[in-house]
């Protein structure tokens, strides 16, 4: 068993549970409520929902590689985890564009998003 993908696995199926559920009472039903135009609303949502899927499956094979330690598959954590620093990266630089330095506390996503990205990269390597 590789603890730090076992704990990135862990913090990645925790931060999916916090956007599927928490996500769902702060920006979506306000979003949904919105007058924005349907098609775009409904893209939207879809997109939510893909970053979803994404959060909940790749946390499930960084966990399903971190159990059964299958350093073969390290290369997969690898692209996961890099991926996971570039989503943090991307909540940083959308929110300083919009929030200057206030957006390490306006869009926190990061603080979670980042260390997944980094335990997955340093229990790979």
């Amino acid at each position: 068993m590789n603890i730090w993908l076992l704990i990135a696995g862990v913090l990645g199926i925790f931060t999916a549970l916090v956007h599927v559920f928490a996500g769902q009472v702060d920006p979506v039903r306000p979003f949904l409520k919105s007058t924005l135009a349907e098609v775009p609303k409904a893209t939207l949502l879809a997109c939510w929902h893909l970053v979803s899927v994404t959060l909940i499956s790749s946390s499930l094979v960084i966990l399903y590689i971190a159990w059964f330690d299958f350093s073969l598959q390290y290369l997969l954590v690898q692209f996961i985890g890099w991926l996971y620093v570039l989503f943090a990266l991307v909540f940083i630089s959308v929110g300083w564009y919009f929030f200057a330095h206030k957006v390490f506390f306006t869009l926190p996503q990061w603080i979670l998003l980042l260390p997944i990205g980094g335990l997955a990269l340093y229990g790979t390597w």
